[in-house]
């Protein structure tokens, strides 16, 4: 798949999010962890469901999906 791993993505949802809203990009992600967009959008999918500290969901989809980020208070 991709030299990225599904903790890593994870890693960086926490780091980059907020408790307000933030909204990311699979290609943005991918361009900061050094991989592939398309690895990254399907981690995005799979962690949408895993994840009990950060809320994630599909926000937009014009030329690529936009995730809407948020971390959870705990």
């Amino acid at each position: 798949m991709s030299n990225i791993s599904r903790r890593a993505v994870h890693a960086y949802l926490v780091e980059t999010a907020d408790t307000e809203p933030t909204y990311l990009r699979a290609r943005d992600i991918a361009s900061d962890l050094n991989g592939s967009p398309k690895a990254v959008a399907q981690y995005l999918s799979q962690l949408q469901d895993d994840l009990a500290d950060v809320s994630l969901e599909q926000w937009g989809r014009s030329k690529s999906t936009t995730w809407r980020v948020e971390v959870d208070e705990s």
